[in-house]
């Protein structure tokens, strides 16, 4: 499982409270015009259907166990531009998004 988090998304995962028994939880549901959209939360609740993705410099990455094939690559950056501030997920498993950036199909 390889997943990469920028610099600039680990200091924003930080000062949204990401670290110690805090972590970031990403899911997929359906949604969107290309069919799937990403979920993320700061959690501290792990389940047992749960598999942590990356755990470096203090910053942990989680998801469901059924999610891991889909998600190998993952690149989480962050963007602070004036239009859309905030995380930008990129999947090189995904064979296609919408315009806007908001959806993606697998």
């Amino acid at each position: 499982m390889n997943i990469t988090i920028t610099d600039k998304a680990r200091r924003y995962l930080e000062a949204q409270g990401v670290g110690g028994s805090r972590f970031l939880r990403i899911g997929m549901a359906p949604g969107g015009c290309s069919g799937m959209t990403y979920s993320v939360a700061v959690d501290a609740d792990l389940t047992d259907n749960d598999a942590v993705v990356f755990d470096e410099q203090g910053v942990r990455v989680v998801t469901r166990s059924s999610y891991l094939f889909l998600l190998d690559g993952l690149r989480i950056d962050y963007s602070d531009d004036l239009v859309k501030a905030g995380l930008r997920l990129s999947n090189p498993n995904a064979s296609d998004a919408c315009a806007c950036g908001s959806s993606f199909s697998l």
